[in-house]
């Protein structure tokens, strides 16, 4: 089986250290490989601007026909739509964070081209049983028949615990420094808590925001911003941390909380991330539609709770790890991959029908 997995031509895959898509693209195409299949990652960048997900889109259609696959596999809504338009079958998987919200222009437009490159796509893979419901609803919808569920993988040999390195103090959260991250939720429960110290690593896209981070966590020395930084010290930041804090509601299909597991660590949310995350054994979440106040009571009293108890605290990293192993290792993401290409080739061959409603267009 020949297999071109699909970049979005904004970055390197894999990337420097940032882009959960490319990353996803990487783990899966090595996944893939120690299954026995040939798998090329076709992905050209040019200023890693995210329009240039647009000039990479026009390309793709030329390079696939210089090219003999079996499946081609996108993950980006303008890639996607590219197929569609120029009548090639494709499977694809869909990582928007809009299922349940796209408020600006710039995000409606994503939205819009995101639901039009699942409702077109000969197979889709949603990365939980939520999204794939949602799926259906929506317009376009996309045919259920057409839907499997498979979550994203890890890489649990680079993501694991490093023991001797913990201090029962270091709380981690990984993501754009944000107002829609909510990390000020996560500076306030650290506060309070005096031997707490928050780490965050991604890049500052609002300073003022960052700036307001220091003054509410209230003491010096205590919140480290890293900004972006290559993978491997970024599992060296999960493998020496003790808890993991994800404040965010909006986001249920978390690399960074699969990154989290793999390392071992406790992980603090909302219950958004309930498809993700076993509780009670490996961590804590609060419902969502709780007000912000009672869901910094709650993640500060737990949060206290486990970084005082450290046989606790390792049993659910332990309980988390497995649970890891077990579910979101990229081999056994790509076994089930694996199978939805079977089914793929197996569907006669047509050219993808545009969605009902759809204009001829990618922008």
């Amino acid at each position: 089986m020949d297999v071109l997995l699909i970049g979005s031509g904004v970055l390197p895959i894999p990337p420097p250290g940032w882009g959960a898509v490319e990353k996803a693209i990487d783990g899966l195409a090595r996944g893939l490989r120690e299954s026995g299949i040939h798998v090329e990652v076709l992905n050209r960048t040019y200023s890693q601007h995210p329009r240039d997900e647009y000039r990479f889109a026009l390309e793709v259609p030329d390079l696939l026909r210089e090219r003999s696959y079996d499946v081609a596999h996108a993950s980006t809504p303008v890639v996607g739509n590219a197929l569609l338009l120029r009548g090639f079958s494709y499977v694809y998987t869909s990582h928007s964070r809009h299922w349940w919200g796209a408020r600006s222009p710039t995000e409606r437009l994503g939205f819009h081209l995101e639901k039009r490159a699942c409702a077109g796509a000969r197979r889709v893979i949603a990365l939980s049983s939520a999204v794939a419901e949602r799926m259906s609803r929506v317009r376009p919808p996309t045919p259920s028949r057409n839907v499997r569920v498979i979550p994203n993988g890890v890489d649990t040999e680079l993501f694991r615990p490093d023991w001797s390195s913990r201090t029962g103090r270091r709380i981690l959260g990984v993501g754009a420094i944000h107002p829609r991250k909510r990390w000020h939720l996560a500076a306030r429960v650290v506060r309070e808590i005096p031997q707490a110290e928050l780490v965050l690593v991604g890049p500052v896209q609002d300073p003022k925001y960052a700036r307001d981070l220091e003054r509410w966590i209230g003491a010096p020395g205590r919140l480290t911003l890293t900004g972006e930084i290559p993978e491997a010290d970024l599992a060296l930041q999960f493998a020496r941390a003790d808890v993991y804090f994800h404040p965010s509601g909006s986001e249920l299909l978390s690399l960074a909380v699969l990154e989290a597991l793999s390392s071992a660590l406790p992980v603090l949310g909302s219950d958004v991330l309930s498809p993700q995350v076993p509780v009670p054994g490996a961590g804590f979440l609060v419902p969502e539609p709780l007000d912000e106040g009672e869901k910094v009571r709650l993640w500060r009293e737990r949060l206290a709770s486990i970084l005082r108890d450290e046989p606790s605290r390792r049993a659910m990293g332990q309980a988390g790890r497995w649970h890891a192993l077990e579910n979101y290792s990229w081999p056994r993401v790509a076994q089930q991959v694996v199978e939805v290409y079977r089914e793929t080739i197996a569907q006669s061959p047509s050219k993808p029908r545009l969605p009902p409603g759809s204009r001829p267009v990618l922008w």
